[in-house]
C-alpha cells in the first residue's frame, strides 16, 4: 500500500471509530504497516475531526523513528511491539469501546458465545496480566505476550482499557473490533438475564470449519 492511501484508509477508519462510538474524544488509535518497513499510525492528542489524513506519521518499525506528520498517539510503543512481533500482522487497532473495556476493567476474558467470535478467532479473548500504564513499555510487552499465549488470536483485552485487535489488513483489524464488542455486549446481557453458556470446542472447531479459520487456544500462562 502507498503511503497517500494508507494515510486515507487510517484517517477513515480513525472517524468510523468515532461514528460507531468505539471511542470518545481523541481516545483509540491504529497503525498499518507499509511494505518499505515503516508504518503509518494515528496522530495523538487530537480529535480526528480536527485532522487530515496527511497529519498522521510515518514511522520507521525497526528504529522508532518518526519521518513526517503530527506527533505519533502516546502508544506508539503498543503499535511498534505487535508488528514487530507478528511478521503477518500488517494492522493494529486499538478502541475504548465500552463494553469490551468494561470487561477489561473486571479482568474477565470473553469466551467463544457466538458466531461473531470468529472475528478475534480464539477460544477465549484473553486479559492481559499485570497491569500496564498507558503509553508504557510494559504494556506493550503484556499486549504481545498476551496474544502469544493463544497464537493465532486476533485480539485481547489491554487490563483496565480496552481492546486491541490486530489484522492482515485495517479493514480486517476494524472489522474484529467491532466482533470483539459485540462478544463483550452479548455476553453482559446473557449474564444480565440468566447466564453466560460457552460454546464448547468441538462446536467452536465446527464454526471454525464453516468459515475457513482455526480456533486459537491458549498456552498455559507461563
Amino acid at each position: 500500500m502507498e503511503l497517500a492511501a494508507a494515510r486515507r484508509d487510517l484517517h477513515e477508519t480513525l472517524l468510523q471509530m468515532v461514528s460507531d462510538r468505539l471511542v470518545v474524544g481523541s481516545a483509540g488509535n491504529a497503525s498499518v504497516r507499509l511494505g518499505d518497513g515503516s508504518l503509518v499510525v494515528s496522530a495523538g492528542g487530537r480529535l480526528y475531526r480536527h485532522l487530515s489524513p496527511n497529519d498522521h506519521p510515518l514511522v520507521d518499525v525497526d528504529t522508532g523513528e518518526v519521518r513526517n506528520g503530527l506527533p505519533a498517539t502516546s502508544e506508539l510503543a503498543l503499535h511498534l511491539a505487535v508488528i514487530r512481533a507478528f511478521p503477518d500482522v500488517n494492522a493494529v487497532v486499538h478502541t475504548h469501546s465500552p463494553y469490551a473495556a468494561g470487561w477489561s476493567v473486571a479482568r474477565l476474558d470473553l469466551d467463544f458465545v457466538c458466531n461473531e467470535n470468529i472475528g478475534p478467532a480464539g477460544e477465549r479473548i484473553l486479559v492481559t496480566d499485570p497491569y500496564a500504564p498507558p503509553g508504557s513499555t510494559d504494556l506493550a510487552t503484556a499486549a504481545v505476550a498476551t496474544l502469544q499465549r493463544q497464537p493465532g488470536s486476533r485480539a485481547c483485552l489491554l487490563a483496565n482499557h480496552g481492546p486491541l485487535t490486530i489484522g492482515t489488513s485495517l479493514e480486517a483489524a476494524y472489522t474484529v473490533a467491532q466482533q470483539v464488542e459485540w462478544v463483550a455486549q452479548v455476553s453482559y446481557v446473557a449474564r444480565a438475564v440468566g447466564r453466560v453458556h460457552v460454546i464448547p470446542p468441538e462446536h467452536q472447531d465446527a464454526i471454525g470449519a464453516t468459515y475457513g479459520f482455526t480456533v486459537a487456544r491458549p498456552h498455559p500462562h507461563p
